[in-house]
């Protein structure tokens, strides 16, 4: 019997706006002026920077913090460059979390809302479990109310707020610390089969794997 419902955040509740990525990347063009990097290739890099972050993270179970992120985007983009000082990257932190708040991301399809709802319904406990990047569980918390789906949840579990990352037990272990039911009572949904399904699956969590944007809550309820 399910007792709670763990959600991934990133590709299976919400996606990123394109719109964000380009405006930041001609903010980081415009305030540090890289003299061999035009926008496309910055948005390149800093998403680039974010793939290999995420491979380290999911090998460790360690989160490398956002300004770290930022500061080796930062000496990337002009390596003789005197901005890439503690300054500079939380200067840069700041504003693309503006950038974020002006540029929110989407919901992945219009039924998440329905959704959540039903789901909380019937189990009436949900909550966030996500890994995350440049953008940290504070933002998210700020961008999950401006979407207005922030009270669907109980609580939130974010990598960069307890320093572990899925697969690890640890991530697993914080969700399972903030719940009163056992291991098989709850239930993880996401869409990466490595960090989501099987880290679940592995440390004792029911899981289910969602690969198609358009799912419905039928889809949920047909794998459990």
């Amino acid at each position: 019997m399910i007792q709670h419902i763990s959600f991934d955040l990133w590709l299976t509740l919400i996606k990123s706006n394109p719109l964000f990525k380009r405006k930041r990347a001609e903010m980081i063009a415009d305030s540090f002026r890289p003299k061999n990097m035009n926008v496309e290739q910055i948005e390149a890099l800093v998403q680039q920077k974010d793939r290999v972050f995420d491979r380290y993270n999911e090998m460790t179970g360690v989160k490398i913090p956002a300004r770290f992120m930022y500061l080796s985007v930062l000496k990337a983009i002009d390596p003789q460059s005197r901005n890439a000082d503690i300054e500079s990257v939380l200067w840069l932190m700041l504003q693309s979390n503006e950038l974020l708040m002006d540029y929110p991301p989407q919901l992945l399809n219009d039924k998440i809302p329905d959704i959540l709802k039903a789901l909380q319904s019937e189990t009436g406990s949900l909550n966030i479990g996500s890994n995350t990047g440049y953008m940290e569980g504070s933002i998210l918390r700020r961008v999950l109310k401006k979407m207005g789906i922030y009270d669907f949840f109980t609580f939130f579990v974010f990598s960069d707020e307890i320093q572990a990352s899925k697969p690890s037990p640890a991530f697993f272990q914080s969700i399972l610390d903030r719940t009163s039911f056992p291991k098989s009572g709850i239930l993880h949904i996401g869409d990466n089969l490595k960090t989501d399904y099987r880290g679940a699956v592995k440390f004792g969590f029911k899981a289910i794997l969602l690969t198609d944007s358009n799912y419905t809550l039928h889809d949920i309820k047909s794998k459990l």
